[in-house]
């Protein structure tokens, strides 16, 4: 037997019949009542594929007006492929409003296994489903950049995870090329800063057979057009909830692994010019590497400086306490800043410059031109600092930071006091070479 589909005739009656009908108005698709349309497996609710918008390769299976005590997940594995199990306490369904599914595969008819157990008119019962759970193919906005490979990022498996291995997870934080439609502003009144960092987001997990298995899908916080919602993503941390905190541009948040919002802040608008370290404290602060939005120099003149401050903030985005490192640092060392490869990554200069370095004459000429901003040179304005990262020792109360452009990791205390520099001893200060750590080998 043939069927054949004719579209414009069907359009046509349709037309039809609606200029027949009287003027009378009709409730189409009204108010549910008491019942719920959505389409249901099994004996709970609709299954809600990218709950929160933000990650596409999570689902809620709502628990259908139920109470649900406990919950246990399996995502059944690709033939070959790796499992994905884990349990889900009552917090977390009361949260979510059912139960949360993590680690689908992308492009995939997904069988979810899920055992749990229902309370109704007082009985508890226990149950064992299959949820079929569809999902679309892992795709972002490509950047117009006809030079790198667009596609989002795939993994060769080139050994095999042992067996003790096999359940990893691996957190990817990458970023993609330039935007085409970003990196357009500078900050003015003052002048400085880093705003213009700005990369598109490309942030993943992936399992120890090379599949992804969460990514982010960032539109809803991040638009490359907008200052205050741009910048490169970095800094990220699994908090001991479970939950992942990170920061970009002029923001930083936490939201857990389904895309839920816990917080998602402006930086305190003394600061500006979030990367690279977001680092959860044992004090349950948060300590952020930023910069200055408003610096007065010795010689009266402001910038935004770079990339050179740490804060403390707290639960509700109080900023407890700050450390300035042009204060506390020597911002005018340049001896690591004259052996840095000018083509290197991280700087934004032209990459022809690739192989040649910066004179102390070329240095003094930037203060000279009061040119400031993100560029290699002395002075605060400038990135002298270049902090990658920043951690919390709650043994003495301190912090313990990584300078990329001066080439050290160094400790300093709550009071702004410098304990000890891991660094080559050349060039610093003498209050500061007095800090320098030595060998206790002679080997070394």
């Amino acid at each position: 037997m043939r069927t054949d589909f004719r579209l414009m005739p069907v359009a046509a009656y349709l037309i039809a019949a609606c200029l027949a009908m009287p003027s009378v108005s009709f409730a189409v698709g009204g108010p549910s009542g008491t019942a719920v349309t959505y389409a249901t497996q099994g004996q709970l609710g609709q299954t809600v594929v990218n709950p929160y918008g933000l990650a596409p390769l999570t689902a809620v299976i709502r628990n259908g007006g139920y109470v649900l005590k406990k919950a246990t997940v399996r995502i059944v594995p690709k033939k070959g492929g790796q499992e994905i199990r884990y349990e889900v306490g009552p917090q977390t369904l009361r949260t979510h409003g059912g139960i949360p599914v993590f680690g689908l595969y992308a492009d995939y008819k997904n069988k979810v296994e899920v055992t749990y157990t229902r309370v109704f008119l007082g009985e508890e019962k226990e149950f064992k489903e299959t949820y079929d759970i569809w999902t679309a193919p892992v795709w972002l906005d490509v950047t117009g950049n006809p030079a790198i490979p667009q596609a989002f990022m795939k993994a060769k498996i080139t050994k095999e995870a042992p067996k003790e291995f096999a359940d990893r997870l691996y957190f990817i934080n990458n970023l993609g090329a330039v935007d085409s439609k970003g990196s357009q502003a500078v900050w003015n009144n003052p002048l400085g800063g880093a705003l213009q960092w700005n990369n598109s987001p490309r942030n993943a997990i992936l399992d120890t057979k090379g599949e992804i298995r969460w990514y982010m899908k960032p539109d809803k916080i991040y638009d490359s057009e907008t200052i205050y919602q741009a910048g490169i993503m970095m800094g990220f941390h699994q908090n001991d909830d479970g939950a992942l905190t990170w920061g970009y541009g002029q923001r930083y948040g936490k939201y857990d692994l389904l895309g839920r919002e816990i917080f998602n802040r402006r930086l305190p608008v003394n600061y500006a010019d979030f990367s690279h370290a977001m680092m959860p404290g044992e004090n349950g602060n948060y300590f952020l590497r930023v910069a200055s939005v408003d610096l007065r120099r010795a010689d009266n003149t402001r910038v935004h400086t770079v990339r050179d401050v740490i804060i403390e903030v707290d639960h509700d985005g109080n900023v407890v306490d700050e450390w300035r490192l042009f204060d506390i640092l020597d911002p005018n060392r340049n001896i690591v800043l004259k052996s840095i490869d000018q083509g290197a990554v991280c700087l934004n200069v032209d990459v022809t410059k690739s192989g040649q370095t910066l004179s102390a004459e070329q240095i003094a000429k930037l203060e000279a031109q009061q040119s400031f901003g993100d560029i290699t040179g002395t002075g605060a304005g400038r990135n002298w600092a270049h902090v990658n990262s920043v951690d919390y020792d709650g043994a003495d109360d301190s912090i313990i930071l990584s300078s990329r452009h001066q080439s050290a990791v160094v400790k300093i205390g709550r009071d702004k006091e410098v304990k000890w520099i891991l660094a080559a001893p050349n060039g610093w200060r003498d209050d500061l070479k007095a800090k320098v750590l030595t060998p206790v080998d002679d080997k070394y």
